[in-house]
């Protein structure tokens, strides 16, 4: 598979002050196969090691830090000579906060030793500390400043398309090539219909690239869902992982409702967010989920004008959400069910992991990892997203989601006339087209289209 991350790490090996990068994300969303296919194609070595299930690993650790000391256990450890040639990559590092705290020495005083750490449950340890069997509180003492993040995402549709042998049209999507893209439209919006059953998980985009049988995709969503589910337990005690099963669950029936703004009712009518709001932050500090924050004010930062309370909560993979709604691979068949299915929540989610998948949400541990839409408290009208400006657009950008092809969109128009957007986005199955400041991209190539255009990436 093609990963867009690849090129973000050639970029951190180049740097002239380059640090230890943390590789996070959600269990099984590749990030172990990116660190050691990096470091595949780009050293002559690497040293893999990994603290999972290491107990003697993670007691090496609890000594001095100094790099001089624990490059030859390292080494011993992965059997390759550790140097300037050499990937040191440091997997489930979250299971050793001692090993977190080693990265700012290596930092510091072997700065020309390229190191990679990789984590999933990373921003509990760094959030609230790791509990572990001899420290039930040890907590992970963040080198601040002497580290860079990279987010790992599940697979946008154009590394979709690359996954199932559709490298050409990944290419024409790339590219924005509206009029070479034209004749394909139809076929684009038949593999963006696989793409929102099969999702963007490595291993389901692997199981129906080899068999084309949806069937497949959905028994590995269905192994993945049992895995968080034990994930549930193994981090947390037993009251606060029956809390976060009861949220998760509730995330798929309040984004099928008509406004998506997530209710703790819904996991149990007399339920209070006091209640819950633990367990919803587990879920965001894991990556299973990422809150959407109402804002009433269209100007940046949009962070400093939210609407406590307000929010809504997408999944961090549409095929993951469709399995856990019980969707049928039938919907694939039809021509625009599946894009209206659970009132056009799963477009919406599409839309939420591309916007992720470009770093628009900002580094889950260091920001909050939040997307954002704007409510109009007036009139209770409301836009499906909005970005921040950036140097390349001076202002936020909104961005509403249509599941099918009509392109009435009144409240995107109200925006416009009143806010005076210099760009307005609407994503939907039709093809590319514009009207003033707004522009219509085809669901297929929003995510290109935000990548290059609006990121700058």
């Amino acid at each position: 598979m093609k990963r867009q991350a690849i090129e973000d790490m050639k970029r951190w090996k180049e740097s002239p002050r380059r640090k230890p990068l943390i590789v996070s994300g959600a269990r099984q969303v590749g990030k172990t196969w990116l660190m050691k296919e990096f470091g595949r194609a780009y050293f002559r070595e690497t040293a893999y090691i990994t603290f999972d299930d290491n107990p003697q690993l993670i007691a090496a650790f609890e000594g001095s830090l100094s790099p001089n000391r624990l490059l030859p256990i390292l080494q011993a450890e992965a059997g390759v000579r550790i140097d300037k040639h050499t990937l040191l990559i440091l997997d489930e590092i979250q299971e050793s906060p001692r090993a977190i705290q080693s990265l700012k020495y290596f930092n510091e005083q072997t700065p020309h030793i390229p190191v990679v750490a990789g984590g999933s449950a990373l921003g509990l340890a760094l959030r609230r500390g790791k509990r572990t069997e001899n420290k039930p509180q040890a907590r992970a003492s963040f080198p601040v400043g002497k580290v860079s993040f990279l987010d790992l995402y599940p697979l946008s549709f154009r590394e979709f398309l690359d996954g199932v042998g559709e490298e050409l049209l990944a290419e024409l999507v790339s590219d924005l090539d509206w009029d070479a893209m034209a004749p394909f439209h139809d076929r684009l919006i038949e593999l963006l219909k696989q793409y929102l059953f099969v999702g963007g998980m490595p291993e389901a985009v692997l199981s129906f690239a080899e068999t084309s049988d949806p069937a497949e995709a959905r028994r590995v969503h269905s192994e993945l869902l049992r895995s968080y589910n034990a994930d549930f337990s193994k981090y947390a005690d037993d009251a606060l992982a029956e809390r976060i099963r009861r949220v998760w669950r509730a995330v798929p029936t309040n984004l099928a409702k008509e406004n998506r703004k997530f209710m703790f009712s819904k996991i149990r009518e007399s339920a209070r967010a006091r209640e819950y709001e633990d367990a919803l932050q587990w879920l965001t500090d894991t990556s299973l989920v990422c809150p959407s924050s109402c804002v009433s004010v269209p100007e940046s930062p949009l962070a400093s004008h939210e609407d406590e309370g307000v929010f809504k909560v997408y999944v961090l993979d549409v095929g993951l959400l469709g399995a856990m709604c019980n969707l049928s691979a039938r919907t694939i068949l039809d021509s625009e069910a599946l894009f209206s299915s659970f009132k056009g929540a799963l477009a919406e989610q599409l839309v939420a992991q591309e916007l992720l998948a470009s770093g628009q949400a900002g580094n889950k541990v260091d920001t909050g990892n939040k997307l954002h839409y704007f409510m109009n408290q007036s009139t209770r009208t409301e836009i499906d997203f909005i970005v921040d400006g950036n140097e390349r657009v001076p202002q936020p950008v909104p961005i509403e989601v249509k599941a099918g092809t009509n392109l009435r969109a009144k409240s995107l128009a109200a925006f416009v006339k009143k806010h005076l957007p210099v760009l307005a986005l609407r994503t939907s199955l039709a093809p590319f087209s514009r009207d003033g400041v707004i522009k219509n991209v085809p669901l297929y190539a929003f995510g290109a289209y935000f990548h290059k255009e609006i990121a700058g990436q």
